[in-house]
């Protein structure tokens, strides 16, 4: 129910914002990038006690696509299907102290569908610098492996949040090349956490967040 309410709204909100323009108003795009500084903070109940899991992640990558409508003067929507992966570089148990835990693979991978509103500075040249932010929804697999075999391992769909600050460089009358660098945090991700013999220790639920910069 949860899935179906996060998904429901993006449709909703985006398609809503898209169908109240003309056809000459709506583009297409594609965008590709890198994520940097993701990190995960994730809080549950093991044998009692409270105990996190906290994780720093690689460098990962991210693909998407999409279409965007203007709805105002220098006000833009846009539909956003993007997925992005990234695997674990240091995880830390506070169960076993304040060091970093031996062992570390796996990774987290996200697809996401955003509903997206910018804000364009309109120059009068080639350039347009622009402000965005989105809503929407991601669904999430999680696979971390740590120490003796320890995994943290589930799927969920959430909700998530960006925003974007870039620019757009108009390459003819129709096509343009974009840059822009995205916050994106996704909200309240659960996961198993389960011993090396495979049996769940309990539920962790947190959040994770990454810095990306992206070409389109």
């Amino acid at each position: 129910m949860k899935s179906t309410a996060y998904i429901a709204a993006v449709l909703l909100i985006s398609g809503s914002a898209v169908s109240a323009q003309s056809f000459n108003d709506t583009y297409g795009f594609v965008f590709g990038g890198a994520s940097f500084e993701g990190q995960s903070e994730f809080d549950g109940t093991f044998g009692g006690s409270a105990q996190s899991v906290d994780t720093d992640y690689d460098t990962g990558f991210n693909l998407g696509v999409g279409v965007g409508a203007s709805i105002a003067p220098s006000i833009r929507a846009e539909v956003e299907l993007s997925y992005f992966e990234t695997d674990a570089e240091t995880i830390f148990f506070s169960g076993n102290g304040p060091n970093a835990e031996i062992n570390v693979g796996g990774g987290l991978r996200a697809t996401t569908l955003f509903a997206n509103v910018f804000y364009d500075f309109v120059t009068g040249g080639s350039v347009t610098p622009y402000l965005g932010a989105g809503l929407g929804a991601a669904f999430v697999e999680q696979d971390l492996v740590y120490g003796p075999g320890v995994t943290v391992s589930d799927d969920d769909t959430v909700f998530a949040m960006q925003f974007i600050a870039g620019a757009a460089y108009d390459v003819t009358d129709s096509v343009a090349l974009t840059a822009d660098v995205r916050y994106r945090r996704l909200y309240d991700i659960e996961s198993n956490r389960f011993n090396p013999a495979g049996v769940s220790t309990g539920v962790i639920t947190g959040d994770f967040d990454d810095f990306s910069v992206k070409v389109g």
